[in-house]
Parts: C-alpha cells; structure tokens; sequence
C-alpha cells in the first residue's frame, strides 16, 4: 500500500489501495459526544445524591458537589497532557508510585471496619486500577513497535510481575472485588495485545488458583459469599424492594422510602436500587442507555486512532468502566455477593469520580489523533493472529 501527503491535515490512501481510509494527523477538537455523555452522568449522580441522602442535611451533596469540580478539573488537565506523554518511563514512575502508595496503606492507612483502604482523603486502589493499564498498554505497545514477540515467555515476566505486586496488596488490604476487576481487566488487556491463547489459559488457571487460596483466608469475604449462599443477605434484600417497588415509571425524585435506613449506603453501593425506586423501570433503562452509548463512543474511537498505545489505552479504561457497572448490577440485582463497587459516575465518592473523570480525560485527548476506518484492519488483525486491535497505518 502506498502514501501520499496531500496540501491537507491528511494522508490518503492511493487508488490501488484495497480499501479507502483516511487518517487524520491531527485535530484541535476532542470527541464531544464522549464528554457530553461523561458529563450527563455525572449530573444524573449529583441529583441522585442529593436525593437519596434528603434526610441528611444535604452533607453528602456538599461533598458531592467538590468532588464533581476536582473530577472536572482532573478531565480537562488529562485532556490536554498528550497521552503519549505515559508510554515511556513514566509508566514505570507511575507504577513504582501507585506500589508506594498501597504499601504505605497498609501500614498507616485509616481502617474502616476490618478493611484498611483509605490514605488520608483517598483510596488508592481507584488509582491503582489505571495505572496498571497504562503500563501495560504502555509495555506491549513499546515491544511491539521494537518487533519483539509479546507472546515469549521471557517479554511476559514484567507485565506478569507488575499485575501480580497490584493484585496482593489489594488483597492484603483486602479488596476482593477491587482485585478480581483489575485481574480480569489485565487479562483482556493481555488478549488485546495478542498474548496466544495457551499462555493466557496457563495464566488464567495460575491466577485463579492463586486468587482462591487467598480469599479463602479473608474471613469477611467468606462470611459474604456464606451469606449470599444462603439467601440472607439484608442488603440485597432491601435492594430488590426497592427497585421493584418502582414499578414502570418509579415514586418520584426524593419519594423513595430506603433512604430512611432502610438500605445501608443507598448512595454508593447500592445508588442503582435508588433510581430504579424513583425513577422506575424507566430510569434504568435511561441508565443503562447512557453507558451502552459511553462505551459504543468509547470504542469508535478506539477503532480510529492511529496509535497502538492509544487503541489500547482506550480499550484497556472501557474494560475497567465496564466491568465496574457490572459488578455494581450485580450486586444491585442479588446476582452476585456485595463487594461494594461504585456505579461509574454516579455514585457517592471521590477517588472513583475523580480517576473515571481523568481517564474519559485521556480519551478525549486521544481522539484528536483518529483517522477513519473501513474496519477492514480489524479484519485483517483477527486473521493474522496479531493483536486484537486495529493496527496503525504503515507510515
């Protein structure tokens, strides 16, 4: 296939080429419609706050309100620091940082109930799950480009190892769902890169026999899984009345009943049960539209970048939001046992806010660098046993 520059911001491709794309080198403007929809449920949280916490004299709102405004903050500083700025040595500097912080959790972290996962003001197991991807994305795409095999065992040992040092000292906290997403998240990020599939089965089966000698010595995961085993689970219980008391169109902004004590953390854990009561059938389906469109954008752009390390950055931050809403459905519905996961955007918090705001940031910031796609390198990828991804035009 051959190139030629042309008198605009573009490459096109020759009449011979297969297909036809266009690339574009670069634009001033971000992706609107992803900001729009990052922002929309962002203010579809505050109200929920604000509303389920009525009887608390709008305390959680206040404190809601300044979390909105650093999120936002941290949005518009991500949008602007060019992304590639991660892929180098910072990534190991971010590492090395986010290491630091889960170490020094443990030993002077604030301990809440029998979990020790607050460092001052925050929590950074929220940080700990973006980094983890960025340098991942950042190690297989600087193999990649040095034409190295991703899949030798020998290039796996770093990213292997890193996963591993995040991993336990999340559960030493201990953060069981925290760490099962972060797995689970790393492991599709290995797939993405092109890891071959007997390698990623071995680490699969290492990791879930690994996982399940240590939780299985967590007394309070136990307890959980005993309980919702069998069937008392007040939490969940009060959930599932609460959502089907909202029938279609749901009692009414401010009208829900669970608010007065009912269901414990109405406005983190359990924020999905509270729109599902005031707004019905109705709100949840609004909801869930609202992130089905978040992650449809989300990949669009994925799909368009010309950049390896963007492609898989994208990817890598839409796996974590999606897994987060879930495992929050899940334990919303009694599906799954409690693990006291956020509703991305929506629920009460800070470090969940403010790192989901600042990584839909670093989207933004990629999406300046697109170009159009037939989706015939998608194709073309699966095919050749490369990586999942679309691969970046030849230059």
């Amino acid at each position: 296939m051959r190139w030629r520059n042309t008198s605009q911001t573009t490459l096109e491709c020759s009449a011979t080429a297969p297909y036809n794309t266009t690339l574009n080198i670069q634009s001033s403007f971000f992706d609107m419609p992803l900001l729009i929809i990052a922002v929309i449920l962002t203010m579809i949280g505050l109200i929920m706050v604000y509303s389920v916490t009525l009887n608390s004299n709008f305390i959680f709102l206040k404190g809601q309100i300044i979390r909105v405004a650093c999120g936002f903050i941290a949005l518009i500083i991500a949008s602007i620091v060019p992304y590639r700025f991660y892929q180098g040595w910072f990534k190991y500097f971010l590492l090395a940082g986010i290491i630091a912080m889960l170490i020094f959790t443990l030993l002077f972290g604030r301990q809440v109930a029998a979990v020790k996962r607050w460092s001052g003001f925050f929590q950074p197991a929220e940080i700990a799950k973006f980094v983890l991807i960025i340098f991942l994305a950042g190690y297989f795409t600087d193999k990649k480009e040095n034409g190295e095999n991703i899949s030798s065992w020998k290039n796996l040992i770093q990213p292997l190892l890193a996963t591993g040092i995040v991993c336990t000292l999340l559960l030493l906290q201990p953060a069981v769902g925290t760490t099962i997403i972060l797995l689970s998240s790393a492991l599709l990020i290995f797939f993405v890169a092109g890891v071959k599939f007997r390698q990623l089965v071995i680490i699969v089966l290492i990791g879930i026999a690994l996982l399940g000698i240590r939780v299985s010595r967590i007394k309070y995961a136990h307890d959980r899984v005993k309980r919702f085993s069998g069937g008392t689970t007040y939490q969940q219980e009060q959930s599932r009345i609460a959502i089907g008391s909202g029938g279609i169109i749901g009692q009414g902004l401010g009208e829900g009943k669970q608010k007065f004590y009912f269901l414990p953390k109405l406005h983190t854990d359990f924020i999905f049960s509270g729109i599902g009561e005031e707004f019905g059938l109705i709100g949840c389906i609004a909801i869930l539209l609202l992130f089905y469109l978040l992650f449809n954008r989300g990949i669009k752009i994925g799909i368009e970048v010309n950049d390896k390390f963007g492609q898989m950055l994208i990817f890598g931050i839409m796996i974590v939001i999606f897994q987060y809403l879930l495992v929050h459905l899940g334990v919303a519905l009694s599906i799954i046992p409690c693990t006291g996961q956020p509703l991305p955007f929506v629920s009460y918090g800070g470090s969940a806010l403010v790192t989901n705001l600042y990584a839909i940031g670093v989207i933004l910031n990629i999406s300046k660098h697109r170009r159009k796609n037939s989706g015939f390198d998608t194709y073309r990828n699966w095919r050749n046993r490369r990586s999942y991804i679309p691969g970046a035009l030849s230059r």
